[in-house]
């Protein structure tokens, strides 16, 4: 018996304990249809189905056993801290689950189970009843035994699964929006850039009707790699800020909550390798080419081998050469080029080699202008998209037990 910590006004009773398997009956049998759609376990992401494939029932993959009802709920069994988990509200019955899914009809509020099955707390219980280390498991039956706290009004319940009906609905918004902004950057990328040493792009701005040129990248600026010594001794809590390969996004960096600063002495004795507003910044090992300007937060920075590009602004923008650098066209370039065992490394002798289709100045600015917006969506979506992950689960932790 407990409280949650947040609540609903007008709820003072305790939850009570019962099994799983008291909530919902388990895995019901049914005849299957001649032909389903079928969902395995990697149709489910998150509280999402991706994809599904039509099966017949005579040539079907032998997991091909639970027959979907409007409102049943499929929890993974395997590797569950993965937490994709789908509650089905299709109106027909011509889905079919694996059965590494268990398939729970619920006599409960569907959403808040969803929601309770979804809970850091309970996913920590399955863990401890796992079989397996690689790839832990948990059969239906140590599934249903499973200890969980619910409300007894009816009321909470329903309340409850809104509340997190509504945040997961947002989530996917966002999500999506994100995903659709990153194909409409991914097709003007291909489209605002010559292809195939043609002269002229597909899709270009009004007023603008002049060839592009080619140019060499050594042509267009001052360019060295960032610092290959070793540099763990000289690690602070402030002070300049390192750039490694693996902080370099499509237009951006991500330091995530730890990031790494230099000592100041150390900095001064490499002062020559200091970041200045308008550096681009390309990745040397790992996702190579990949690139992004240093602006005032970066000023000042060093980076850890990677491939530094110091413009001449007279020749072209640093937002403009780094759109041209995250394009599929010079990643490929990369990648085609690239040596290395098991990591990709894009070294400086062939990235001298990388040519640079180049509009003038004006056309240029247009150019960036337009992906940098672009970009600035992506970030709002995704940055949204975090903030109510973050919600999610602080109440998650907290309106349950």
């Amino acid at each position: 018996m407990g409280k949650p910590i947040i609540r609903f006004k007008g709820y003072e009773d305790d939850w009570e304990q019962r099994k799983l398997g008291e909530l919902a009956v388990f895995n019901p049998k049914e005849e299957l249809p001649d032909e389903f759609e079928y969902v395995d376990l990697e149709s489910v992401v998150g509280t999402e189905m991706l994809f599904h494939r039509t099966e017949n029932k005579a040539t079907a993959p032998s997991r091909a056993q639970r027959l979907a009802h409007t409102g049943d709920l499929f929890y993974q069994t395997v590797r569950p801290y993965q937490k994709n988990n789908y509650l089905f509200e299709k109106p027909d019955k011509h889905y079919v689950f694996s059965t590494g899914y268990a398939q729970l009809r619920p006599f409960i509020d569907g959403y808040f189970l969803l929601a309770l099955v979804q809970n850091g707390q309970f996913v920590k219980v399955v863990l401890d009843n796992c079989t397996g280390t690689s790839y832990p498991a948990i059969n239906s039956n140590d599934l249903a035994k499973i200890e969980v706290f619910s409300p007894t009004d009816e009321n909470e319940h329903h309340q409850i699964g809104a509340y997190f009906r509504h945040l997961d609905h947002l989530i996917t918004l966002h999500q999506r929006k994100c995903e659709q902004t990153k194909k409409l950057k991914k097709y003007m990328l291909q489209n605002m850039f010559p292809q195939n040493e043609e002269k002229v792009p597909k899709i270009r701005f009004e007023g603008f009707t002049d060839d592009w040129e080619q140019r060499k990248v050594t042509e267009l600026g001052e360019i060295y790699i960032g610092l290959v010594t070793t540099m763990t001794a000289h690690y602070t809590d402030k002070g300049a800020l390192l750039i490694r390969n693996s902080d370099i996004r499509d237009g951006y960096f991500e330091f995530g909550d730890n990031p790494i600063y230099l000592d100041e002495e150390f900095v001064e004795q490499n002062s020559s390798r200091k970041h200045q507003v308008g550096d681009v910044i390309t990745v040397h090992t790992g996702d190579i080419g990949t690139s992004a300007v240093i602006t005032e937060n970066e000023a000042d920075s060093i980076g850890f081998a990677t491939i530094v590009t110091r413009p001449d602004t007279k020749k072209t923008i640093p937002k403009y050469l780094c759109a041209y650098l995250n394009t599929d066209t010079h990643k490929r370039f990369a990648m085609r080029i690239s040596t290395g065992d098991g990591r990709n490394n894009y070294n400086l002798k062939d990235y001298y080699n990388c040519v640079v289709p180049l509009p003038n100045l004006e056309e240029q600015r247009k150019i960036s202008d337009y992906i940098q917006s672009i970009n600035h969506l992506i970030t709002l979506h995704q940055r949204k998209c975090d903030e109510l992950q973050k919600i999610k689960k602080f109440m998650l932790q907290n309106m349950f037990l």
